[in-house]
């Protein structure tokens, strides 16, 4: 009984340990996300398609990671809205590389809004004005 009971608690103590570092992760995420959607934005602005293409890059691998959260969650809106920005940032980082900016710009605004539908879904301001998943 005591063992069972101790299995138990370690287990416990492990999953909120992993859901915390979780969402510690998607944290820094959607910080990332921030940064190099700016960066990416002024990248198209100067016609920079080698420094567009990479900001399209990385935020195609995040979203990539994003997905893989709630994938774990098991929340298909969000698995959905990620899938289809990592998608659209993919097009976006072809677009830039290739010289199309007025189209990568067009394909920006389309993925940017997956993170707006998402946002709605899944974030709420906290008590201490903070965000936080819902």
């Amino acid at each position: 009984m005591r063992r069972t009971l101790l299995f138990t608690a370690c287990f416990t103590a492990l999953a909120v340990t992993a859901v915390a570092q979780d969402e510690a992760d998607y944290q820094k995420w959607m910080k990332t996300i921030g940064a190099t959607s700016g960066s990416l934005r002024k990248n198209l602005e100067a016609k920079n398609g080698d420094g567009a293409s990479a900001d399209a890059k990385k935020l195609q691998e995040t979203f990539g990671q994003v997905h893989g959260f709630w994938h774990k969650k098991n929340v298909d809106d969000a698995m959905k809205f990620a899938m289809d920005a990592q998608e659209g940032f993919g097009t976006v980082a072809e677009q830039a590389k290739a010289g199309k900016f007025e189209d990568a710009s067009a394909t920006l605004k389309k993925a940017s809004a997956n993170c707006g539908g998402c946002h709605t879904a899944h974030r709420e301001k906290a008590a201490h004005g903070s965000w936080k998943i819902k």
